[in-house]
């Protein structure tokens, strides 16, 4: 373990953040097929909705690696630029279409319930989910917030938006699973889940808009 943190901090700042985008990529795998079982196994369409999510942005960030690596072999500086501005706004673009289609999820549970009810070892295991992607995504700002690399900030946007759904499929869980009064939980969770699906293509338009600037 420390022989693997030396040669961390051995590497090229380039080098880190090919390190940095690997392990999102890989933990949000992880996540996603962690989801997709459990959607499987209860059935949950939570789950399940959140599990593609993760699957979807895993691939953008598979995109996102292959134009980094693109961007560090381009020695022309316009070329560099437009690259990584299209993964940009791609992924801006990505995100408008997957609030889009969050938020119409979260009407449906708005109106038809979640009924994720499951067992208490689950709910601390979607808690530990919830907190790493908002940990990972905290992480990702605060340590690359002086780099003004496009792909970089594409990946920390949408880290964060990954982190907003965990937390809404945690308080889902969570208020299905221990809510003992009769409190209509439909209104809660889809009203929360619509609020995120905002807050995401808000982050999308941003970047749109952002990448005008530049």
């Amino acid at each position: 373990m420390k022989k693997a943190i030396k040669k961390y901090k051995a590497l090229e700042k380039s080098d880190k953040i090919i390190v940095f985008l690997l392990f999102i990529t890989f933990s949000n795998t992880i996540m996603a097929a962690v989801k997709f079982t459990v959607s499987l196994v209860l059935p949950s369409l939570w789950f399940f909705v959140n599990a593609i999510f993760n699957i979807i942005l895993a691939l953008a960030r598979i995109f996102s690696i292959r134009d980094y690596r693109k961007i560090r072999k381009q020695s022309n500086y316009e070329e560099k630029k437009r690259i990584a501005l299209k993964n940009y706004v791609n992924n801006g673009i990505l995100l408008i279409l997957l609030g889009i289609s969050y938020f119409a999820v979260s009407v449906y549970m708005y109106y038809k319930g979640t009924n994720t009810t499951m067992h208490e070892y689950l709910t601390y295991l979607v808690a530990l989910i919830a907190f790493y992607s908002i940990g990972s995504a905290i992480y990702g700002m605060c340590k690359y917030h002086k780099n003004n690399n496009a792909v970089l900030s594409a990946v920390k946007i949408t880290s964060f938006a990954n982190a907003l759904t965990s937390i809404v499929l945690t308080q889902v869980v969570l208020l299905d699973t221990y809510n003992t009064t009769n409190f209509d939980l439909r209104i809660a969770n889809g009203c929360t889940g619509m609020g995120v699906s905002l807050v995401i293509m808000g982050l999308g338009l941003f970047m749109i808009i952002n990448s005008k600037k530049d």
